[in-house]
Order: C-alpha cells, then structure tokens, then sequence
C-alpha cells in the first residue's frame, strides 16, 4: 500500500504538522505502508489554460497528457501511484489557496472516471481511433481520501469554503472521502500540538483514511468536537436554496434533497435515489458528461451560421479592443 500526504501550507507550519500528524495515524493502520509527505510550497503549478488539448489527445487514440511541463506532472505522478491520501491546504480568504485549485484544474478532468471511459467505448465501438486498452486504466484505481482545511479564523463563517473545495480533489476519480475536517481557529490555539484533541481526531481520521481503503463498510470519520454535516455524502453544511420552493441542492454533490422545520429545526432529507446520482459517482459523473458531448450539437451550427458577423465583432472588439476602445 503507498499512502501520500499532501500540503499545499507554509513548511513546517501548520498544515504540514496537520498531515503529518494524520499519516502516522496511516502508519498505525497500515504498519507496512510505503508513506510519503509532499510539501508544494516551493513547486511551480501553473494555472490550467483551457486549450482542449487533453481532451483533443484523448479523443485521437492517444494519451490525455497536459501539454504544460511544469512540477504539476511530479505531483500527478505521486497522486495516481497512492491508494490512500491525506490532503491538507490553508485558507486565507474563505477557501483553499490557489495552488490547490490550479492542481485540480489541470488534474480533475484528466481523471474523470466517466468522460475516459466515454472516449475508451467510442474506441471499442470503432467511433473514435485508437487502443481502448492502451489507456492505463491504474489511473482510476480505487482511492481513499481525507481532507484537512486550516484557518486562523474562530469564526467558523471565515473557513466555510474549506473542506467543501477540498472535495474538487477527489471527485472525478471517484476517491472515497472518509473525513473532512475543518481546523480552524489556528489563530488562538498557536500551534496545533498544543490541542491534544486536534491531534487526537488527525491520527483516527489518518486511521480512517486506511480503514476505509481496507474495509468498505468503514465509517466516515465524524469528530464529536465538530458538527455533523448536512448532505450525507460529501457531510458539508453547505445548500443552495431553490426560492419558492422546499426544494435544495448540495452545492459540492449536485443532489436535491427536501427542507422541512421541526420543532423549530432545519431538516434535509435526501433520497437514496438523489445519493446514488452524487457528482463523485459514476452515475453523477456520467450525467455531466452527456451534457458535455451534447454541446457540439447546438453550439457548432450556431457558430457556423454566424461566422462572418462573429469573424468581424472578434477582429474590431475583442483583438482590436484598445482601439475600439479609444485608447492612445
């Protein structure tokens, strides 16, 4: 078994001491484990530039690779190598640092469950070119995964966007999660190995982490010093309220559940229809891959039979915007 820690925090600060501390609970759950902690801080992670090209490679009978050469590809290498993984990343405004999300970005689609083996069929079916089993499929291997977002804030609100955008890491390949924890309120506790509770629930859901590789009935990690989620497959808290109706949505999972008040209490039931179409599913990744391959349909005509006046707009507004704009 190969378990990787991953902190995209300053060195040796909080973060790293977090994931550190949640792999030797890996260590005592997995006593023979290869372990290793990667620190990002000083590794040059570009932004995703959005050119297809990935995408075009795949559907070419070839490998999806990013086109960009940076240290994204040593991270990747080390992600895909992992059965079980702890990742950790500070938050200074809300959610994770963006170092984190250009690493998604450019890793996410790539390993999207649903849209490879969509491409893979075409191949088989003879509809796209290339060896369906060229593709190494190891890469979608099954995964255990835990998050840790780490805040200076007491104010819970000011880390509210943590763990729930730890959770783009994992949902493509389909990791499963089994915790996401929410450290925050560094600023008053200093360091974290002054909280023997802190420490305590990293080494369980480090624990977790393996177990839940091991095991598939293994429990969600669920500290009794934090408060249950709400959606019961990502445990967030967060909704999107749909107004005029009693109808809501988890924002990270894409599923609909039903608001009610009792006793004065906010409920939310969701339907064990609803969890099995959440977006880190095969059926929740695959509808979003029907919706993608249906764009080709309704936006090429329409491009086409505007091409000339879009040709003339794009030269005059938009490549020749300093001058449509009137500066000097």
């Amino acid at each position: 078994m190969k378990i990787l820690g991953i902190s995209f925090g300053k060195k040796n600060a909080n973060t790293d001491i977090l994931v550190k501390e949640a792999l030797f609970g890996c260590r005592e759950a997995a006593p023979d484990a290869q372990i290793e902690f990667v620190n990002t801080c000083s590794m040059d992670i570009g932004r995703c530039r959005g050119c297809g090209a990935c995408s075009q490679q795949l559907e070419k009978g070839k490998d999806n690779v990013c086109i960009f050469k940076d240290d994204f590809q040593a991270l990747e290498d080390k992600v895909r190598e992992a059965d079980c993984l702890i990742v950790g990343a500070p938050v200074y405004v809300l959610q994770p640092v963006g170092q984190f999300k250009d690493f998604v970005d450019r890793f996410s689609c790539r390993h999207d469950y649903s849209a490879i083996t969509w491409v893979l069929d075409k191949r088989r079916a003879g509809e796209l070119p290339g060896d369906p089993d060229d593709f190494p499929m190891e890469r979608l291997k099954k995964r255990t995964v835990s998050y840790i977002s780490v805040g200076g804030a007491t104010t819970d609100n000011w880390t509210s966007m943590g763990t729930a955008s730890l959770h783009l890491f994992g949902f493509p390949p389909m990791m499963k999660v089994m915790g996401n924890y929410n450290a925050n309120s560094m600023g008053t506790v200093g360091n974290p190995l002054l909280d023997d509770q802190l420490i305590a629930d990293m080494h369980e859901m480090g624990k977790r982490t393996v177990e839940g590789y091991n095991d598939d009935s293994a429990e969600f990690f669920q500290p009794a010093s934090k408060p249950a989620g709400v959606c019961p497959v990502c445990h967030q808290r967060l909704l999107t309220i749909n107004p005029g109706t009693t109808k809501v949505e988890c924002p990270i999972c894409g599923i609909e559940g039903e608001l009610s008040i009792e006793d004065g209490a906010i409920k939310v039931e969701f339907s064990e229809a609803q969890q099995n179409r959440a977006r880190g599913t095969f059926a929740g990744l695959r509808e979003h891959t029907v919706e993608i391959q249906s764009f080709g349909a309704i936006c090429g005509p329409k491009i086409m039979a505007n091409k000339e006046m879009l040709d003339q707009k794009m030269k005059e507004r938009i490549k020749g915007f300093d001058t449509a704009i009137g500066n000097k």
